[in-house]
């Protein structure tokens, strides 16, 4: 352990905050940017783009539960987080890079209508950010002793990442 982890500065605390905050920076993304693409640039109607953000909560209610579970009870790439962050993050950073490019997808793979594409990006998007979110958050608990130190820990993982 480096001397900063040891000691619990103010760095080691805003350093764990990041990978929460990178997650949450997505969600951000995706809430302020899906419908306004959809509807912009493509065209969809409202109720089109409700049946796309209705694709989100399911893969929420199902990803988070079982993310959670296993994320609990397994250990690979040197850690138990570590896969759902690096996988997690990688697909939401490629779903992001996706959403603006509905039409080149859709072509490319010889779908006629941008909708289900739509839904498939956007499901994949909530489910990578949902599979990344928690074990972010579960970092601070595994790396800090109950207590002042945890609660110290969750503090600085709210202000750093309402901070942007």
């Amino acid at each position: 352990m480096r001397a900063f982890q040891q000691n619990k500065t103010r760095r080691f605390f805003a350093l764990i905050s990041l990978p929460s905050t990178a997650m949450g920076f997505a969600l951000s993304i995706q809430i302020s940017a899906l419908s306004w693409i959809l509807i912009t640039q493509y065209g969809l109607d409202i109720h089109d783009v409700g049946l796309v953000w209705a694709a989100g909560p399911l893969a929420g209610i199902i990803g988070q539960v079982l993310i959670g579970v296993i994320s609990d009870r397994v250990w690979f790439w040197g850690g138990r987080r570590r896969p759902f962050i690096v996988i997690g993050g990688i697909l939401a950073a490629l779903m992001l890079l996706a959403l603006p490019h509905l039409d080149v997808i859709s072509a490319g793979m010889g779908v006629g209508g941008i909708l289900g594409v739509a839904i498939v990006v956007a499901l994949t998007l909530d489910l990578a950010i949902n599979v990344s979110f928690n074990p972010t958050r579960a970092i601070i608990a595994d790396v800090t002793p109950q207590g002042d130190d945890r609660t110290r820990g969750y503090t600085w993982m709210q202000t750093v990442s309402g901070s942007f």
